[in-house]
Formats: C-alpha cells, structure tokens, sequence
C-alpha cells in the first residue's frame, strides 16, 4: 500500500506542476533558462495534503491479479484543475500551465458606522 501512495502522490505533484505552473520558454529554439526552478517545477513544500484512497480490483490479466499505476493520478490532473477553476470563476481555460488572474477581495474589515466606512 505504501508504495502504491507513493506512485500516486508523485504523479498528483507531476500533474499539478503541468497543470499549473511548468512552462518551458524558448528562445531561439533553446530553453531560455537551464535551472528547472525557472520552469516552475513544484517542490515538496508547495504541494496540498493529500489523501490516497485505493480500492482494490484484481486485473484478471496481471500477475497474481496486480495492476500498475505508474503516473496514472497524471492524466486526469491537469483537467481536474481545470475545471475547479471553472466551477471557481466561470472562466474556461484551454492552455497549460492554467494561468489564474488574481481577484480583487472583499474587504472583511468591520465597518464603525459612518456611511458605510
């Protein structure tokens, strides 16, 4: 089960990075920069917690019924993301990484009265 987490909680932090800030800029056909921090490649420390629920299934054609997972939380990430973002601004987004303009918040700020201030 461990190293089935594992292979999950990489792919989500492969897919997350695709989905939201990788990007490979180039210039004259070469990549502008060599460091992958400049490509937007996530560390450990900006990924959400996660929580790997499995259920198992045997694959009537693996050994001993076993299925591989290898980076299969990547496919549906980058659309997951996607459509969050929909659901959040109404704003579809066809390129990767999704960009996300910021929004102006509202002011939680109590008011003391005075027109509204």
């Amino acid at each position: 089960p461990t190293l089935f987490e594992g292979q999950l909680e990489g792919s989500i932090h492969m897919g997350l990075g695709y989905a939201c800030t990788e990007e490979l800029v180039m210039e004259n056909g070469r990549p502008k920069s060599t460091r992958l921090r400049d490509c937007g490649v996530l560390r450990a420390w900006e990924m959400p917690e996660m929580e790997i629920i499995g259920i198992e299934v045997a694959d009537p054609y693996g050994p001993y019924g076993a299925k591989g997972v290898g980076e299969i939380g990547l496919v549906p990430t980058a659309g997951a993301v996607a459509n969050a973002l929909y659901q959040f601004d109404k704003v579809r987004r066809y390129e990767l990484p999704l960009h996300v303009k910021p929004r102006k918040r509202k002011s939680t700020r109590a008011t003391n009265g005075k027109n509204g201030k």
